[in-house]
């Protein structure tokens, strides 16, 4: 699918066109063979890269080839199932604009949407924009992780299975913004020391604040994840502490009951016992029971 957008200057926001304009942002998502074709001849760009940009496993890079500038960037995602980022490609070149994706990135849904207008538009400011929103949605992101977390530590002795099951979730998900915030640091390192790519003042201070922004929340996500993993830990030693608790008890009960039978069982059989035609019998038999009840019971507690 392919979508152009063009700037309005009255209303200050993009509109959807029905055609390509020169300098209107182009949104192509999940690309067919047709289209990706299109776009190589139409738009002279590399056929390799707009498919590494449809792979939402493609790691952040920044490559120049023939005057187009190839922005590789990972985004936090909820639409992509089992996954908690995915990859998309920005092409920055003189009067283009192209973002494609495998899936509709959610950032996007601010830049188009009518309650964020803009007065100033141009690639420069529509890339730094991304890059606000994508840096504002991790932090968003691991922010409300911690939050969990911290929440989860206060009550860590009362967490059960299905919060434990949502703490492996957050963990898998903070591991791979670990691995997304490293390289898309790298990239906006890359973008801000390009000489290639020109930029107004006010926008490269904001990619310098956006970079400190995403080392900052690196470095929240790596201690959260580490929280997570402790917490974790005690769970797991909590349980298998339980466990043996359990056994323990059940073997307790196993001999408790078995005492009386074992005792009696010798009665049951035929040969000659002591006691065994006295008139009392079952008065010693209960009397010796209860003694190895309290015999055991005491070494019991000195064990506790």
């Amino acid at each position: 699918m392919i979508e152009y957008y063009n700037y309005n200057a009255k209303k200050g926001l993009y509109v959807k066109v029905p055609e390509y304009v020169k300098g209107c942002w182009m949104n192509v998502v999940n690309p067919s063979v047709d289209e990706i074709s299109f776009l190589e001849k139409e738009f002279d760009l590399c056929k390799e890269n707009i498919k590494d940009g449809i792979d939402i496993h493609e790691n952040p890079r920044f490559e120049i080839e023939d005057k187009k500038t190839y922005i590789y960037l990972t985004a936090p995602t909820s639409k992509i199932i089992h996954e908690h980022d995915s990859s998309f490609l920005v092409i920055y070149a003189k009067d283009q604009f192209i973002v494609i994706s495998k899936e509709p990135i959610e950032i996007l849904d601010n830049i188009f949407n009518p309650k964020f207008s803009s007065k100033k538009v141009s690639s420069s400011r529509n890339l730094v924009r991304i890059l606000r929103l994508l840096s504002s949605m991790f932090e968003s992101s691991v922010h409300k992780v911690l939050k969990d977390a911290k929440r989860d530590r206060a009550s860590i002795k009362k967490l059960k299975n299905r919060d434990m099951i949502r703490l492996i979730n957050d963990e898998e998900k903070l591991n791979a913004y670990i691995s997304s915030f490293a390289g898309n640091i790298s990239t906006y390192s890359r973008i801000f020391r390009d000489k290639n790519l020109t930029f107004l003042k006010d926008e490269k201070e904001t990619i310098e604040d956006l970079i400190i922004d995403m080392n900052e929340s690196m470095t929240v996500c790596e201690q959260t994840s580490k929280t997570i993993s402790n917490m974790r830990s005690y769970y797991s030693t909590k349980l298998s502490n339980d466990i043996n608790e359990t056994i323990r008890l059940l073997t307790i009960v196993t001999i408790f009951i078995s005492i009386p039978t074992f005792i009696t069982s010798f009665y049951g059989m035929n040969i000659v016992l002591p006691f065994q035609t006295h008139p009392h019998l079952l008065l010693y038999l209960g009397t010796l029971i209860v003694f190895v009840y309290a015999i055991l019971f005491w070494f019991l507690r000195k064990r506790v």
